[in-house]
């Protein structure tokens, strides 16, 4: 399997985690979103060797690298 991204979008007063283009959670807080996504990224790049990239929007919309899992 190739790479793997999550990323965490606004959405709705809240935060969307994305996984490989298809929404997956939904968060209060992007915090949580991070939390989630960390753990995730993780347990991918070290249990299935995939390795998994984290990504945001910024405050202009614009996806911005947060972590990268090897």
């Amino acid at each position: 399997m190739g790479a793997s991204t999550l990323q965490l979008v606004a959405s709705h007063g809240g935060w969307r985690l994305i996984d490989n283009g298809e929404p997956s959670f939904w968060f209060l807080e992007r915090d949580q979103a991070g939390r989630h996504a960390s753990l995730i990224a993780d347990a991918r790049a070290h249990l299935r060797d995939i390795p998994t990239r984290i990504e945001a929007t910024n405050d202009c919309g614009k996806f911005e690298l947060v972590a990268s899992f090897p």
